[in-house]
């Protein structure tokens, strides 16, 4: 699945085919478990920020797929509930420390 989105003027195509895939949700057969999930991508290209977003699908045909660009923070929560860590950013040990006493961006806002 593709979608364009602009970034300072230009324009950045999220491909799910070209994307690398951080995390791939499981999935079944049409009539069983696992039908909708979501999967995490990251997109990077020279000159601009990796961009995380995240691809909604469904194996229902009247459903339509979407791709939600979300920030690092958002990408770091979606791999949190999965039992995972987004470890491409190691200078943001701050939310580590907190994390290890129990903290989480969501308990503090």
């Amino acid at each position: 699945m593709k979608k364009s989105i602009t970034h300072n003027e230009g324009k950045i195509v999220l491909d799910t085919d070209r994307d690398a895939c951080i995390y791939y949700a499981p999935r079944g057969s049409p009539d069983g478990a696992y039908v909708r999930g979501k999967d995490l991508y990251v997109h990077v290209e020279d000159g601009v920020p990796d961009v995380y977003y995240i691809h909604s699908w469904s194996m229902a045909p009247d459903e339509d797929e979407l791709l939600h660009p979300v920030s690092i923070v958002s990408a770091e929560e979606f791999l949190e509930i999965r039992g995972l860590m987004l470890t491409a950013y190691p200078e943001q040990k701050g939310s580590l420390a907190l994390r290890s006493y129990g903290y989480g961006i969501a308990e503090e806002f």
